[in-house]
């Protein structure tokens, strides 16, 4: 075996700069096991999947557009990574409970302008920021599936639907884990008792010796 045959090609990164992209995807990913400080903790995060049309590249024979996505701690802080995001995609100022009441699902489908940035080892292309469209300049269109995905709302078919890597993602979080943890317990076998033999007895005739009883198998 050839193992660099065997190995499936990287797919060069998208170069930096700035792009015209529509929002293909929009995934709850559920509750991450994530390490912070040499600690555990476990956060909702979601996912935004853009599609970048003037980029393209072949994937079994038939060219097609790239796509990046970008993954966000779910939190409604001003500071947070997600609001800010968020606020610089729509260009709206969030109140609090204007924040907490938005439904993410409606920005799929929606245009944006995003900076592509390469990371420090050049073998990744990520997105650094986005912007609202400058007022009339025509948005991207696609013929990409739009997807949307909520973890608490679990459909079969929506999931199966997914990019296999999203799948691969959501697999990891402790919604999913429950949900496919075993229904029934497990009953095990109890160890067998050790055999204790009978106290000697001495012989009266007619009464036989008695004998050790062997341990009854459980």
């Amino acid at each position: 075996m050839i193992i660099g045959m065997r190995v499936k090609p990287k797919a060069p990164p998208v170069e930096p700069g700035t792009y015209l992209a529509v929002c293909v995807g929009v995934y709850d990913l559920g509750e991450q096991q994530t390490e912070y400080k040499k600690k555990t903790h476990y956060v909702n995060q979601a996912m935004f999947a853009f599609e970048i049309p003037a980029k393209t590249i072949e994937v079994d024979g038939e060219m097609k557009p790239r796509q990046l996505s970008r993954t966000f701690a779910v939190s409604t802080s001003k500071k947070g990574n997600l609001r800010k995001f968020i606020s610089s995609w729509t260009g709206i100022s969030f109140t609090d409970d204007a924040f907490r009441d938005f439904d993410t699902d409606t920005l799929l489908g929606s245009a944006a302008m995003i900076q592509v940035v390469l990371n420090d080892t050049g073998e990744y292309s990520n997105i650094d920021s986005i912007m609202k469209l400058p007022e009339g300049m025509p948005a991207p269109t696609t013929k990409t599936r739009l997807m949307a995905f909520d973890i608490d709302e679990w459909d079969d078919d929506v999931f199966d639907a997914l990019p296999e890597w999203v799948q691969e993602k959501i697999k990891k979080s402790t919604q999913y884990q429950k949900r496919h943890a075993p229904e029934t317990e497990v009953d095990f076998p109890a160890e067998p008792k050790p055999a204790v033999a009978a106290p000697p007895v001495q012989a009266v005739p007619p009464t036989p010796v008695y004998q050790a009883e062997e341990a009854c198998p459980i």
